[in-house]
């Protein structure tokens, strides 16, 4: 069978899958996301291992079916922009980084000190605190949507500290990086080219590798950061105005895609960050464009119909039980280490911000989950090395379960009411007045 049939049949199976075990997850109160991840599961290596059956081994409709799937990560990141509130987000700034820094700083030390107490030596003991210390932006982000929430002052702060700890995840890695013995000449991007000609050919460079790595990956992120917002800012409008008067169908819509690729992809080249990253930024920018609505409305249909699914099936696949073995002591403390070091750490912080005692413990929930920093990391240490395969499937395990937690535990911490959430229903609605103001500017130009 062609590869293309292959890969028609492969989403055939899989997508439909996910939206009926979705939908009945939803009507038992449980979280769709968990249905879309859960079918990945018995997809996976674990379980049917579909991937590897004689239909589809050896081909490459597997590869392209996690490809596209990564764009749905893409997609997702820059709907969880559009649904940003911005002035929300910009309040919630210090609260959010604070937040972050201590969700780095606990999981991180709590995971190595853990580690090297059961019996890994303290290189491995690091890389394994280093993979825990981002946060999934993409899963927070969707649970979120599907709670309803994204407008909430909890959503701002999760959404901000993620982006924050995600770029922090970098340094740690920079750091891991210094420590074993790969050269990084592989490695994409413009620090990691700059880092490796410098050390070649820098003498004092190829002394000091980690200072030389962590300064070429601070300047990458602020000049990411400062020229792709700047340059967002300036032209989203225009650019909007502009491909409106394309006849072609769909013009719009088309063209809004190419620029969240685009910032993906810039973002993983310039920014030395992942490209959820740039994607967010983008969608960011789009919150407050004028045709907003319009872009949601379409993204919408694209990303929840077909793109979206396929990337929350994809990190079900990629787990494996088997793999453990005999080592559930260590995924069990690693796990718990996961979870009460992101609760504590992010909780206390925002407690000590001035948030309340319930929207501090949501800030908490929503940080748990762990995602492709963790991932980046834990590949490092396999390629190595410095991971064995329990090592690796443990973390990999953990990634898992973590994201499979995530839905439920933020479910329930919204589900406890608070003084705050009676302020926030007496908040005036001028956002959804505006909403319905692009609506009527969209009909009346068009």
């Amino acid at each position: 069978m062609p590869a293309t049939l292959q890969l028609a049949l492969l989403i055939a199976i899989l997508l439909p899958a996910g939206k009926i075990v979705a939908s009945i997850s939803t009507r038992f109160g449980i979280p769709a996301i968990l249905g879309e991840l859960m079918v990945g599961v018995a997809a996976g290596p674990g379980c049917f291992n579909i991937l590897h059956m004689r239909l589809f081994s050896g081909t490459p409709a597997g590869d392209a079916f996690l490809l596209l799937a990564q764009i749905g990560g893409f997609v997702l990141m820059f709907i969880a922009g559009l649904e940003t509130d911005i002035d929300r987000m910009r309040e919630a700034s210090a609260t959010a980084f604070l937040v972050a820094f201590s969700g780095v700083i606990w999981p991180f030390c709590l995971g190595a000190g853990a580690a090297h107490l059961l019996g890994l030596p303290w290189n491995s003991a690091l890389f394994l605190g280093g993979a825990l210390t981002a946060t999934s932006v993409s899963i927070s982000a969707r649970t979120l949507m599907d709670a309803g929430k994204m407008t909430s002052p909890e959503a701002s702060v999760i959404l901000g500290a993620a982006v924050i700890d995600d770029v922090m995840g970098l340094f740690v890695l920079a750091f891991l990086a210094a420590s074993c013995s790969s050269t990084g000449a592989t490695a994409f991007g413009v620090a990691p080219m700059l880092s490796s000609w410098l050390q070649h050919h820098v003498a004092v460079a190829g002394r000091h590798p980690l200072i030389v790595q962590m300064s070429l990956i601070a300047i990458s992120v602020t000049v990411f950061f400062v020229v792709a917002y700047g340059a967002a800012q300036r032209w989203v409008d225009p650019l909007m105005r502009l491909f409106r008067k394309l006849d072609a169908n769909e013009a719009v819509t088309s063209c809004v895609l190419a620029l969240v690729l685009l910032f993906a992809v810039s973002a993983e080249w310039l920014g030395s960050v992942a490209g959820i990253t740039g994607a967010y930024l983008l969608g960011y920018v789009f919150a407050g464009a004028k045709l907003k609505t319009l872009i949601e409305r379409t993204f919408y249909a694209i990303g929840h119909g077909l793109l979206i699914p396929l990337f929350f099936v994809s990190i079900g696949l990629s787990s494996n039980f088997r793999a453990l073995g005999g080592h559930w002591s260590l995924l069990a403390v690693i796990f718990a280490v996961a979870v009460v070091s992101k609760l504590l750490g992010c909780g206390t912080a925002a407690l000590g911000m001035g948030m309340g005692k319930v929207p501090s413990f949501r800030v908490g929930c929503g940080m748990i989950s762990r995602g492709e920093v963790g991932l980046i990391v834990t590949a490092m240490g396999a390629s190595t090395g410095i991971f064995k395969e329990p090592e690796v499937a443990v973390m990999v395990t953990v990634v898992l379960l973590t994201t499979l937690l995530t839905p439920l535990i933020m479910r329930g911490a919204f589900m406890i009411s608070c003084p705050q959430d009676f302020e926030e229903e007496r908040r005036p609605s001028s956002e959804k007045s505006a909403q319905y103001s692009d609506i009527a500017e969209m009909q009346a130009e068009g």
